[in-house]
């Protein structure tokens, strides 16, 4: 679930202003959606310049490199990337070749992308760019097969191009691309992985997600629908063409629970905001809770609780700080030990919840072992009562569209019942929101919604091959 997103200087001429202090500030707005790597790559006059780093969006970037960046990476046109990997390589060092954005040739001239999603049943297309002379550097890469077809497509138009290469990806995908003095965008055919359009005078944006335009002074202009490309920059003020017939939205409802930042606009301007908010209202109606203080479980639970405390009348307050340094558990790599994690971003508050009946608000449950985690450490604080409210339904089944989840073994409640699940927390009662619930606080209808990790219906069938 990277973030992704580009921007089109209209205003950027005669070396007045450049589209670095645009990329940092937007990457910056959409860092939370990954923080293993992140990059930026920058085009003036076909001439580009790349650069990509380990960890949280700009980490890395002194004040004597920001300079240096700034001097090298001039243009008007531009991409950043946060990533978050989905590629099950336990401990292994990512090496810059598999972070983003790629760059690569198109008849000549030169294309940069970036991505997020997860595309699968790679062997044929791998194979398809290798016959056309692409020299893979990664066995492993869905985003470098994305970038070979394009590079080695025989089709002489960069649109038509991706017209012909997108049909072929099986799974979630939005991209952004730079071509020409142009900036384009392309979202699946389901709409899983969202990307919107932002306008600021004569300058173009492109991103993930709206909150991004903020810090750039745009504001959003629409989604890119299902199916959809869009074209804009370089005195454009943007063409849409249709790749994909039949095209139709199931986004991500895991966008409104916990990836998306709580004002960004999802779809019909809904924010995620919107989202927490009504299913506090509606799990509190659904499972109620009798305790003295209702304590968010920091950053994902915030607005469900606030919600559901205010619904329920019972006080809410901080019981658990939050080390604003420590990672997105949810997030870790494979291998990482997120109950350690768990106690570095956490420390219970003694003196607001010794000695009362707690409710902890969680956005939701994968694998359990960071809620049982939290809990215990509520119990050695002093609580007397730990229950426990989630704010999704039971995830059931592997995530193939760019979530980190791709094994029934690991989750949680495809493996163990409601009431193992609450044994293996150590809470004293669990309850989650019903499929029902989480629909009717999105404000979209069912058909609108991917929901395949929880109730096992996929837009896009499973991966029939293991890569």
């Amino acid at each position: 679930m990277c973030g992704i997103f580009g921007g089109a200087c209209g205003n950027c001429q005669n070396g007045q202003r450049h589209i670095f202090s645009d990329l940092m500030a937007g990457g910056n707005n959409i860092g939370h959606r990954g923080e293993q790597a992140w990059g930026i790559l920058t085009e003036d006059a076909g001439e580009m310049f790349c650069y990509r780093h380990e960890g949280r969006f700009g980490e890395g970037v002194t004040e004597r490199r920001a300079a240096m960046l700034a001097e090298k990476a001039k243009g008007r046109n531009g991409l950043a990337q946060a990533l978050y990997s989905t590629r099950r390589k336990t401990g292994e060092k990512k090496q810059p070749k598999y972070m983003q954005p790629w760059m690569a040739n198109f008849h000549g001239k030169k294309f940069g992308l970036v991505y997020n999603g997860n595309v699968y049943d790679l062997s044929s297309l791998r194979e398809r760019a290798r016959e056309r002379g692409w020299r893979f550097q990664s066995d492993i890469s869905d985003t470098e097969v994305i970038v070979a077809l394009i590079a080695t497509s025989e089709k002489t138009d960069f649109i038509e191009a991706l017209k012909e290469v997108l049909p072929m990806l099986k799974g979630a995908f939005a991209l952004i691309l730079l071509y020409d003095g142009k900036l384009i965008g392309a979202r699946g055919k389901f709409g899983i992985r969202p990307l919107c359009v932002g306008r600021n005078g004569d300058s173009f944006y492109l991103s993930s997600e709206s909150c991004a335009f903020y810090a750039v002074g745009a504001k959003i202009s629409r989604d890119v629908r299902p199916g959809e490309i869009v074209v804009v920059g370089d005195g454009s003020s943007g063409k849409y063409v249709r790749w994909a017939e039949e095209a139709r939205c199931r986004i991500c409802i895991f966008e409104f629970i916990y990836f998306a930042r709580p004002d960004s606009e999802l779809c019909c301007g809904k924010t995620a905001r919107h989202y927490r908010n009504e299913a506090g209202i509606i799990l509190a109606e659904e499972a109620p809770v009798d305790v003295d203080l209702i304590v968010s479980v920091p950053g994902g639970g915030d607005i469900f609780a606030k919600s559901y405390a205010r619904k329920l009348g019972i006080p809410e307050d901080e019981g658990l700080f939050k080390n604003r340094y420590g990672l997105r558990t949810f997030m870790a790599p494979e291998g990482t030990d997120r109950r350690k994690l768990q106690r570095i971003k956490l420390h219970p508050l003694q003196e607001v919840i010794r000695g009362k009946r707690i409710c902890l608000i969680e956005d939701s449950i994968v694998r359990n072992n960071v809620a049982r985690e939290t809990v215990l450490m509520c119990f050695e604080a002093g609580a007397k009562e730990v229950h426990m409210r989630v704010f999704s339904s039971p995830v059931i089944a592997p995530c193939y569209y760019g979530i980190d989840m791709s094994t029934r073994e690991e989750l949680a409640a495809a493996n163990f019942s409601l009431e193992q699940i609450r044994e293996r927390t150590g809470a004293d009662s669990l309850a989650y929101l019903s499929l029902e619930g989480m629909i009717r606080a999105t404000g979209l209808p069912k058909e609108s919604l991917c929901m395949a990790c929880f109730n096992g219906d996929y837009p896009v069938a499973p991966p029939t091959e293991k890569e």
